[in-house]
């Protein structure tokens, strides 16, 4: 009964917060995923008196395995936490021989991305190389890469922008002709293919994010995807405090107990470990979301393709973003960036925006070689043209799973009076 009225209560509340969206009150940069059904599953985890990380949390593991076709899904506590673990045990003593990357490595990785892709690396001692993206379709650009890759050069940690798949064939080539360890920071992308392939399932580790803007939600929440067992053992021992408990290898935990029999098993921790734990409670939340994925996409992929085709009146001022060869775009945001021009500036088009109820953002972080926390550390870039660009004239509107056709003729209709102006 109870479970009942949090359902009902938590209808009632969803619903208030869609209303301003059906009526442009609010057209937001991403909506709620989570529904009253996924609100009631997770407070159930409170009231079974074991929230943290238990059998929900193996539930969603499984369906991301299926979902996108890989050995082992570790959830985390988020994504930037993936990509630490991922880097972490590579530098690690826990590396295997061929992957292990010496500390003072140079890690090749885009200009265009988001901190806690670069902040790895540097706090795991590594040195980042930044390179320039491609205008529209945001991914790393490829040609650019053996420019760049130098003696000290040990891996790329690739990022998937926006719901778009990097030039995978190109990239692996890339990578085995110069033996680097290929990452893949998944966050923004879960749902994209490349050759009917799915991102964050190349490399030798990927990261998915689960965060409250993301595809789907468990508010704060991530993976680490990886194809081999004995890392993925590691990963779940060192997301919970480094912790026996966690391996699920019985060859591996029996050796550990053996080799330490004065130890009390329960408490035998074999590797360092970090409090990067997930929880059942943010796993109810998400589990039927992973379900409507493919819904979530598809109807984010209409709302992209009617804005591109609307707005592409407007090319001689704006680029559009665009879906690369190959690619299954699992749509994200919707980039723009602003053509340099007379007639306006970027932030006369966002100020108009906002003011009819259009929220606007930076492009993820625009250029992090120019984020003020990289001063104190080294790294390398060469020259960001496209990437100035992108922080300097680009923003995206929101493009979540619950716009409406008559969202998207406002959101057009907007364009159009901003643009009218000029042709007077």
């Amino acid at each position: 009964m109870q479970i009942n009225l949090i359902k009902k209560y938590f209808s009632q509340e969803l619903t208030k917060l869609d209303e301003k969206i059906k009526k442009n009150k609010n057209l937001p940069l991403s909506a709620i995923q989570y529904d009253a059904i996924d609100v009631a599953s997770s407070m159930q985890t409170l009231l079974k008196g074991w929230p943290t990380i238990g059998l929900k949390v193996k539930e969603v593991e499984n369906k991301i395995k299926k979902k996108l076709n890989v050995k082992n899904a570790v959830m985390v506590n988020s994504g930037g936490s993936a990509n630490f673990l991922m880097l972490y045990i590579l530098t690690s003593p826990y590396a295997k021989k061929k992957d292990k990357i010496k500390l003072g490595s140079e890690v090749i990785t885009p200009a265009v991305t988001w901190s806690t892709t670069v902040g790895p690396i540097i706090q795991n001692n590594l040195v980042p190389v930044f390179i320039d993206v491609n205008l529209g379709s945001y991914d790393i650009d490829v040609d650019l890469i053996e420019k760049n890759i130098t003696k000290k050069t040990r891996a790329i940690m690739l990022v998937h922008p926006l719901g778009q798949s990097c030039q995978m064939d190109k990239i692996i080539k890339i990578c085995k002709k110069h033996k680097l360890v290929l990452i893949e920071d998944n966050c923004e992308s879960i749902g994209a293919k490349y050759k009917n392939k799915s991102t964050g399932t190349f490399g030798i580790f990927s990261s998915i994010s689960m965060y409250q803007s993301h595809h789907i939600s468990s508010v704060e929440g991530g993976f680490v995807l990886t194809n081999d067992n004995y890392y993925a053992d590691i990963f779940r021992s060192m997301r919970a405090n480094g912790w026996l408990r966690e391996i699920i290898n019985k060859k591996t935990k029996k050796k550990f107990i053996n080799q330490n029999k004065s130890i009390n098993q329960s408490f035998l921790f074999p590797y360092i470990g970090y409090n990067f734990k997930p929880t059942d409670f943010s796993a109810a939340l998400v589990s039927k979301q992973i379900d409507k994925l493919k819904i979530f996409i598809n109807k984010r992929s209409k709302s992209a393709n009617f804005l591109i085709h609307k707005l592409k009146k407007y090319n001689n001022y704006l680029i559009l973003p665009k879906t690369l060869k190959h690619n299954f775009h699992s749509w994200f945001t919707f980039p723009i960036v602003v053509k340099k021009n007379k007639f306006f500036k970027k932030k006369e088009l966002e100020i108009f925006l906002k003011k009819v109820n259009i929220d606007t953002r930076p492009i993820i972080a625009g250029n992090i070689a120019r984020q003020p926390f990289l001063k104190k550390f080294k790294f390398s870039k060469g020259k960001l043209i496209n990437s100035d660009l992108v922080m300097d004239n680009g923003f995206f509107i929101g493009l979540h799973h619950k716009l409406s056709n008559k969202n998207l003729k406002y959101i057009v209709r907007a364009f159009d009076i901003f643009f009218n102006k000029f042709n007077k």
